[in-house]
């Protein structure tokens, strides 16, 4: 039920994927290059040293030489089926070459030189099958012994890291409510270097909002090639009756990595990413605007230099200097939205990977117990 092929794969040569699986010694690479199929468990062991060595902050291995060397797994099965694919047509012409030549009445030497090609081929079709099938499980085996743990421990990463962000975001909620209580006692900064710490803010903040964008795209592309890689390896009945339920990892005992990237996949698109994307461009507005508005003082401050009535000049200051301090209270409010949603955009963050960490395990104590019960059947 969940083979790991899927017809709507693409055809590559087979040079590539040798040159993917370049992580063992010169000796066993040269023979699992000649005969992948017949040194899996051999160099599963030796995979599983060498990522660990390679990248030591991932206890499960790393993640990256995994998916590559899923990736050159997954070609050559592609080739496998390709070529096998090759061989059953060439046996079937030759099968109704065989019949015809029956019914013709042919001479024995033909007839036994075409059965002689069908033996030939229908072995090499057993033979194909057969490797396909070991490279097969070799897939499903790093599949759940390796990309699993290393999936799992990725979840628990962003826990810790969403928890601290939790803590952060809610400590700055915190002090920018305090400050606009006690900004009577501030001393309100004035002219040109009020204008640089604005343009500042607002080259950072566009710039944190845009990361924040790329970071939300990269994590859901990533998390949903996970998972439709995985529905691919879903060979699901070609006639589906109307009363048939939607595949579900859950209720068929699938292994837990399908359980975990599904409820991953639905948690990443229900997290509030618009909200906290909108609460950014409604800040960096108000920014833009306040520049604005400060250039205008700017430019009516130079232009007061130049009046002679004095008692006229005090006036616009002091004018000038209320404007200032209501902008600031609008851009204190504006502030205070943004880092309300990025506290709630943490929290949501958090609780979505706890779920998704302790669905995960249960779903593998399921599996390994209906896997157990099974083994004990046999």
């Amino acid at each position: 039920m969940f083979a790991c092929f899927s017809e709507k794969a693409t055809p590559v040569s087979q040079e590539p994927a040798q040159k993917i699986m370049n992580w063992k010694t010169e000796s066993s690479q040269s023979a699992s290059i000649r005969n992948p199929l017949v040194t899996t468990s051999k160099t599963y062991m030796d995979d599983s040293e060498s990522d660990i060595v390679g990248e030591p902050y991932m206890i499960a291995g790393s993640h990256s030489c995994t998916l590559d060397r899923l990736y050159a797994w997954e070609r050559k099965l592609y080739d496998e089926v390709k070529a096998g694919e090759f061989i059953r047509k060439e046996f079937d012409r030759k099968c109704d070459q065989l019949r015809h030549q029956f019914a013709k009445d042919e001479s024995s030497k033909v007839i036994d030189k075409t059965r002689s090609v069908v033996k030939d081929l229908h072995s090499r079709i057993i033979v194909a099958i057969y490797s396909a099938d070991l490279i097969s499980k070799r897939i499903e085996m790093m599949r759940d012994e390796e990309l699993f743990p290393q999936l799992l421990e990725f979840t628990q990463g962003l826990m810790k890291m969403w928890k601290a962000m939790l803590e952060c975001h809610h400590a700055q909620y915190i002090t920018v409510s305090l400050a606009y209580h006690s900004r009577s006692s501030m001393r309100t900064l004035e002219g040109d270097t009020r204008r640089e710490i604005m343009a500042q803010l607002l080259k950072d903040l566009e710039c944190f909002g845009l990361s924040f964008s790329n970071w939300i795209n990269s994590h859901t592309s990533y998390i949903e090639a996970l998972n439709g890689w995985l529905q691919n390896c879903i060979l699901e009945p070609r006639e589906r009756s109307k009363n048939r339920k939607p595949f579900s990892p859950r209720r068929a005992l699938a292994p837990p990595i399908f359980v975990l990237c599904r409820d991953w996949c639905a948690g990443i698109k229900a997290l509030p990413s618009e909200e906290l994307s909108h609460a950014i461009k409604f800040f960096v507005s108000d920014l833009h605007r306040m520049i604005d508005q400060q250039d205008e003082e700017l430019h009516d401050k130079y232009n007061s230099v130049v009046a002679s009535n004095s008692g006229e000049t005090e006036s616009k200051t002091i004018e000038k200097s209320e404007d200032g301090s209501s902008h600031l209270c609008y851009i204190h409010a504006s502030l205070t939205k943004l880092l309300h949603q990025l506290t709630k955009f943490s929290d949501a963050s958090l609780k979505m990977y706890e779920d998704i960490r302790q669905k995960g395990e249960a779903a593998q104590t399921a599996y390994h117990s209906c896997k157990s019960i099974r083994t004990d059947k046999i």
